[in-house]
């Protein structure tokens, strides 16, 4: 499926076009080297007089052979080749193309010309000297390449000692592009590889110098500043360990992304970053099917709540991808709200979209989007999730984050439209805090309305931590660095999930797609993370030393934390779908009494507007039993 925008297109086409440009000028020079190497061979046997009558060049037994050569040519894919990196095989493929074109022609020339004009030294000479000028041209090209380097690097300029970690495909990308970009001032040493029987070997001169445990050893002899991981597996083990050791060591860690990532295949000098969290993580991205998407989002109306936050943002970039007639972006907080708008003009040239600032409780404004838009489908992102802050403030957790809910539902309902996806949280199974009962709360809403109203697709996708959102611990990790070196965790033995942004929104926009109505799809999140060794690897991230530039302090529960969260509860069937990372949730609510449930959310909804923490927490543990009040209010 083509999803590229025009700009993409064009560039791909252009750059589409550079590649032919160079691999027909490689062609071109090698043609010209070839016959030139006949010219002199002719000279040569005639004693310096050029004998024309010798010389096939352009007659019609030239260009057999001509053709011969650069069919061969292209055959061992000389043109193919960079001349920076010309290697021992390119010239075996060379003497191979020049004696084969020999071989394959002399039959056909002398059976053509029956002997006359044909001298079987000018034709032993054109070979060696073919072989001569093409050998030559490419290493000299290569020699001249690298001393343009060598005096690059000698211009005021220190050199960073590097090693790369990892000998596949992408390490030998990683080790061309830095030959290639001087500029960067880096020297590649060698490499490191955990496959000990590859030490030894060289990638273009550059030795496998051990593997993972020799690191401190090679730091010290190379006097190596800075180590690349091109490891493109996110199976993370080698490259935790090789945190830990640079670490200890004062060693700069990088990385690029994984090769399934780079769409062109190659690596360019800005996939070169410093190694972040989410490398860390123990999963491959999720596979989703791309049509299936495109078959319930294209042409589309798409309203999206929550727009301006980590999730709305990302959700809107993917989805864009998918050619929705329009995209609907629909935020509380204006700042934000612009800040996607000028990403989407600027950045993805993308106009089908409308802004609308406005809070999800104001229920009149709500209706009147719908009447306006006529939506339909519904990415409902928007919602307070701050555990601590929501536990001083009940009213508003529920307030937004349940009745702002329901205005969203009672309109879909009303305006008919196709499908509603609510994101929920890890905080709504077992909760013991006001944010993960109010999201309970409109889990079994959903559920209700999905039996109800068979019309309408009302999904629930539950998360975990989102690493890098605004008010994500990383983020506030990140803070507590800049601002005074001091990170704050509640308790040692605490452990969260986490995922990227991108992983959650791809299960949100798959979800949707495989979703018969009234189910709760998690992602499969591997191991929880513990909060404490999380922070010790973010401050070796930040590089800076633990005890020395950053401390650790144990704070204490700030009110309705869990120690540990929990993807579902055991009273919910869990099931595996046709994609090994997303699990299906579903729950048996025969014992819920419909009628009863919305009479008791209209009683909490008084009790809020009177702001009665007491009989707020009273009805939450009738609505939902399994809720558990640690907060003292």
């Amino acid at each position: 499926m083509n999803i590229l925008n025009k700009k993409e297109k064009i560039y791909y086409f252009l750059k589409e076009r550079k590649t032919l440009s160079k691999i027909l000028l490689k062609l071109l020079i090698d043609l010209i080297l070839y016959n030139l190497a006949t010219l002199i061979s002719v000279l040569l046997r005639f004693d310096f007089i050029l004998n024309k009558t010798f010389v096939h060049i352009d007659d019609s037994i030239g260009f057999i052979e001509n053709s011969i050569f650069l069919i061969l040519n292209i055959l061992f894919n000389l043109p193919f080749h960079s001349y920076e990196f010309t290697s021992l095989k390119e010239l075996t493929d060379i003497f191979l193309s020049i004696l084969l074109t020999k071989l394959i022609n002399y039959p056909i020339m002398y059976i053509l010309i029956k002997g006359k004009n044909f001298s079987r030294g000018v034709y032993l000479i054109s070979l060696l000297l073919s072989l001569l000028f093409l050998v030559g041209f490419r290493l000299i090209f290569r020699f001249i390449n690298e001393i343009k380097i060598k005096n690059y690097k000698d211009i005021n300029r220190r050199i960073k000692n590097v090693l790369i970690f990892g000998t596949g495909i992408l390490g030998e990308k990683i080790l061309r592009e830095i030959i290639l970009n001087p500029q960067l001032g880096y020297n590649i040493v060698g490499f490191i590889d955990e496959d000990h029987t590859r030490i030894g070997l060289k990638i273009h001169g550059k030795p496998i110098l051990g593997t993972i445990n020799d690191v401190p050893k090679l730091v010290d002899m190379y006097k190596i500043e800075i180590i690349i991981n091109s490891n493109s597996l996110k199976t993370s083990d080698n490259l935790k360990k090789l945190i830990n050791i640079t670490s200890k060591i004062n060693v700069q860690l990088k990385t690029v992304p994984p090769m399934w990532e780079i769409i062109s295949g190659k690596i360019n000098i800005d996939d070169i970053r410093n190694v972040e969290l989410e490398d860390l993580l123990p999963r491959k991205s999720i596979k989703i099917n791309n049509d299936l998407i495109e078959s319930y989002i294209k042409n589309k109306i798409i309203l999206i709540t929550g727009a301006g936050g980590s999730i709305g943002s990302e959700l809107t970039r993917q989805i864009i991808k998918f050619k929705p007639k329009k995209i609907i972006l629909l935020g509380r907080g204006e700042n934000r709200i612009f800040d996607i708008e000028r990403e989407l003009k600027e950045k993805i040239n993308f106009h089908n979209f409308d802004s609308v600032i406005c809070d999800i409780r104001n229920r009149e404004k709500i209706f009147w989007l719908f009447e306006k838009y006529k939506p339909q489908i519904i990415f409902h992102t928007a919602a307070h999730k701050h555990v601590p802050l929501m536990e001083k403030n009940l009213d508003e957790a529920i307030l937004n984050n349940v009745f702002g809910t329901k205005n969203l539902i009672d309109a879909s309902i009303n305006y008919f439209i196709e499908r509603f996806i609510n994101i929920s949280t890890d905080k709504a199974v077992n909760p013991i805090n006001v944010m993960g009962v109010s999201k309970r709360l409109v889990e079994i809403m959903i559920k209700i309305y999905s039996d109800k109203y068979k019309n309408i697709i009302f999904t629930n996708v539950r998360f975990g931590n989102v690493l890098g959102s605004k008010g994500s611990v990383s983020e506030i990790f990140k803070e507590q660095i800049q601002e005074n070196g001091l990170i704050t965790i509640t308790n040692p033995d605490m452990e969260r999930y986490f995922m990227l942004s991108s992983e959650a929104v791809e299960l949100v926009i798959y979800a949707a797609g495989i979703s018969n109505g009234g189910e709760t799809f998690i992602l499969k999140m591997g191991e929880p993370v513990n909060i404490l060794e999380f922070a010790k690897s973010f401050v070796n991230l930040s590089g800076k030393e633990l005890g020395k530039d950053v401390r650790i302090k144990i704070i204490g529960n700030r009110g309705g934390e869990k120690l540990k969260e929990q993807l579902w509860s055991e009273k919910e069937k869990v099931t595996l779908t046709n994609n090994p990372y997303i699990l299906k949730i579903e729950e048996n609510y025969a014992n819920l009494n419909e009628e009863i449930f919305f009479e008791k959310l209209e009683i909490l909804k008084d009790y809020c507007y009177k702001f009665d923490y007491k009989k707020i927490n009273e009805i939450l543990r009738e609505l939902v039993p399994e809720y558990k009040i640690v907060y003292n209010y």
